[in-house]
């Protein structure tokens, strides 16, 4: 087993500018499928309702009360009533068209790859644990010159299980060969990268840009750029 010090990066919101693409993407369907001519507003009233359900779509996911399958199209069902259309058929091409599009943008959270080679340099293993699905999370890794930098790349559908499980942070010392006491996570969603490691014996450090209160957090550190990394990690 690895006796090198591993770090376990998420990747949306912490590498991969989540919402800047998602916004992007969003934006482009908007207007591709003239969505203001059939719905009760601009693109901002549209966002806030996609927003709002998407979120709760992704909730129900990680409870284990959705399937991949369905939250893909259920999103934009959810979101087109709200926004005073109801189109079954439109919802699944939404669906589709935002996992083909997606993946492809390319903007990072600032300072991504300068850290990435930073730390690859001082002779760390630098692995990706996400939750997001397989196939879009290893287009984005691709795309976005992320791959250079890392072992591999681990996603909660390989692994079988969703942070903040135990048995996924597990199943990651597993397959990547490193051991428990070696393992940090980095990671900006406080309770399944942050919570999730320290209950699985891991170190921690909360990205938070936003300066998000978690008072009792059991982080070993919190940053608000990834810059900050290289002060806090060995």
């Amino acid at each position: 087993m690895s006796e090198r010090t591993a770090l376990f990066f998420d990747l949306d919101r912490t590498l991969w500018d989540f919402e800047r693409n998602s916004l992007e993407t969003l934006k482009g369907l908007f207007v591709d499928f003239a969505l203001a001519e059939r719905g009760g507003g601009d693109f901002a009233a549209f966002n806030d309702v996609y927003q709002r359900e998407n979120a709760q779509c992704w909730a129900d996911y990680r409870q284990g009360k959705m399937k991949k399958e369905v939250l893909r199209s259920e999103r934009f069902k959810r979101a087109l009533k709200g926004y005073g259309v109801e189109d079954l058929e439109l919802a699944e091409k939404l669906g589709w068209k935002y996992v083909e599009r997606g993946p492809h943008q390319r903007h990072l959270i600032p300072g991504s790859l300068e850290v990435l080679e930073a730390l690859r340099n001082r002779g760390h293993e630098i692995h990706i644990l996400t939750n997001g699905f397989s196939e879009v999370q290893h287009i984005k890794v691709k795309n976005t010159g992320i791959s250079e930098w890392i072992d591999q790349l681990l996603t909660s559908e390989e692994l079988g299980h969703l942070k903040p499980a135990r048995a996924c942070f597990e199943a990651a010392l597993e397959c990547t060969g490193v051991r428990q006491e070696h393992a940090w996570m980095i990671g900006d969603d406080h309770e399944a990268d942050v919570v999730g490691a320290h209950h699985a014996g891991w170190k921690t450090v909360f990205f938070s840009p936003d300066d998000q209160a978690e008072p009792d957090t059991p982080a070993s550190a919190r940053v608000g750029a990834l810059q900050e990394l290289l002060a806090v990690l060995p």
